[in-house]
């Protein structure tokens, strides 16, 4: 059964078969999540994170396409404050999936007029699970890490946080 759409750019995700940010989305819409163990962010910080980054990447991907000079660190968009104001803002996980399929959607966007610019390398620093990069990396290259990687790692995150 297919969640409730609220978006447009949400129907625009859900009509995409294998789509690690579409079922990212899916996911966070179902709820019913446990309390994290300690030390782990909970499903509404996970899925605020995601967004946040995905606002930092459509922040440096208009940068790189303006020919602007532009760096990324993922660290900010981990700071525990940081996402629990995200969460308010967003009142929760429903919110946060309508925020996250709208970030998608642009981020597409602005991937589709990428060109020659997706190879421009840029400083990279992404310290997160099992994923370290700390030195010049090509843009395009990046963006796929966010979902190849770091959304599927997320993806599996909110999956652990179901009851049995």
């Amino acid at each position: 059964m297919c969640p409730r759409r609220r978006t447009g750019a949400w129907d625009t995700l859900h009509d995409m078969d294998d789509d690690m940010y579409a079922d990212f989305i899916t996911e966070v819409l179902a709820g019913g999540f446990a309390p994290p163990p300690p030390g782990r962010l909970s499903a509404e910080e996970i899925a605020a994170h995601v967004a946040r980054n995905h606002e930092e990447l459509i922040h440096i991907t208009e940068a790189i396409l303006s020919g602007d000079e532009a760096g990324y660190d993922n660290g900010p968009t981990l700071d525990p404050r940081e996402l629990g104001r995200y969460v308010l803002a967003y009142r929760g996980l429903r919110g946060l999936a309508d925020r996250l399929a709208v970030t998608v959607v642009t981020l597409r966007e602005l991937v589709r007029r990428m060109d020659e610019h997706g190879s421009v390398a840029i400083p990279v620093r992404i310290h997160e699970g099992d994923l370290a990069v700390d030195g010049p990396m090509p843009w395009d290259e990046v963006l796929k890490l966010d979902e190849a990687s770091h959304v599927r790692h997320h993806l599996d995150e909110l999956r652990a946080l179901r009851p049995n």
